[in-house]
């Protein structure tokens, strides 16, 4: 069921509906973003709030954007992994024959 909320973002309350069991999260990202806006507002105290806001936000989908292209490289070098893994393992149980290129790197 749904709950109503209010984070404080900038000094301003923001109504949100939340699941029950995503209260807390969201109060920790509420509190993450306020936070970031802080600092960029600390650092450009000159800048318009729109401003702060926007540019945090490009700065998080940045940080996210960089985040997944680390996971899908990650995630292709452990399926890349496991390939080996199982041809050495299947070699070893005789099951295949070792090409010539496993044979050199042993």
């Amino acid at each position: 069921m749904d709950k109503s909320i209010k984070v404080k973002i900038l000094g301003r309350d923001y109504p949100l509906r939340v699941r029950e069991e995503d209260e807390r999260s969201m109060r920790e990202i509420a509190a993450w973003v306020d936070q970031r806006m802080q600092a960029f507002r600390e650092a450009f105290p000159e800048q318009p709030e729109l401003t702060a806001a926007v540019i945090t936000a490009m700065t998080l989908a940045e940080e996210y954007h960089l985040f997944q292209q680390s996971r899908e490289v990650q995630q292709l070098e452990l399926e890349r992994e496991i390939k080996d893994l199982s041809l050495r393992i299947e070699s070893a149980l005789g099951e295949t024959e070792p090409s010539v290129k496993e044979i050199e790197d042993q």
